[in-house]
């Protein structure tokens, strides 16, 4: 029986993943890297954007020189003016009868404001655990094992709800089980399978099926 629910921030219960991948893939187009939006949300949904860039320069596409901590600041305040919620996240969260808590490869202070924004932050009273409180971000598991360590729980004891293979990667490397969702804008065909071999066990298209799906663990 979970203990314990571990939510996703982006693409799960604010639907920016989609708004992350138009301003971060515009931004970069405008620097010279060769890339669409379909090819940013299949390859990098979910991952920091330090992390991208840093791949992106260690693949030769950006310069060495670009200073990351200048530019994803301003990522950031790009994608926090056009935060919206993914339809039903109210009533889904209203239903459950377990704590749970925010695990997300985004800065703490802009969960904390997206929570805030939607005016669903008492429902996580205050157990927030991002990437720049670890060493790696998603999809190394340190934030979820940070997670655990802190709330005191067992990994049979927790269920994570993941939008994306590095999330569930995350996830699934600190031995938790899984649940792939698939309702956020930036959806596309195939990622139920993506997730799955990831290490995901159940999906849930939509908050409401998300909802009936936890009602049963």
């Amino acid at each position: 029986m979970a203990q314990h629910l571990l939510f996703d921030c982006d693409g799960v219960l604010i639907d920016t993943e989609i708004v992350a991948a138009e301003v971060v893939s515009s931004w970069l187009q405008s620097i010279g890297v060769a890339i669409d939006l379909e090819t940013y949300i299949l390859k990098y949904t979910g991952k920091t954007f330090t992390d991208i860039i840093k791949s992106l320069q260690a693949e030769g596409e950006i310069s060495q020189s670009l200073e990351v901590t200048a530019i994803v600041p301003e990522l950031d305040i790009k994608i926090r003016d056009n935060q919206r919620p993914i339809d039903g996240v109210w009533q889904m969260l209203n239903s459950l009868n377990i704590p749970r808590s925010v695990v997300s490869n985004s800065a703490k202070d802009y969960v904390e404001l997206a929570l805030e924004k939607l005016s669903i932050t008492e429902h996580f009273q205050g157990r927030i655990f991002s990437a720049d409180m670890v060493e790696k971000g998603k999809p190394s598991p340190d934030v979820y094992l940070l997670a655990l360590k802190t709330l005191g729980l067992k990994s049979e004891e927790v269920i994570v709800i993941e939008d994306s293979r590095a999330g569930v990667e995350a996830a699934s490397e600190a031995g938790l089980e899984v649940i792939g969702f698939l309702g956020g804008s930036h959806v596309r065909e195939g990622l139920e399978d993506n997730l799955r071999q990831a290490g995901a066990k159940h999906f849930a298209k939509d908050h409401k099926e998300l909802a009936q799906l936890l009602a049963q663990v």
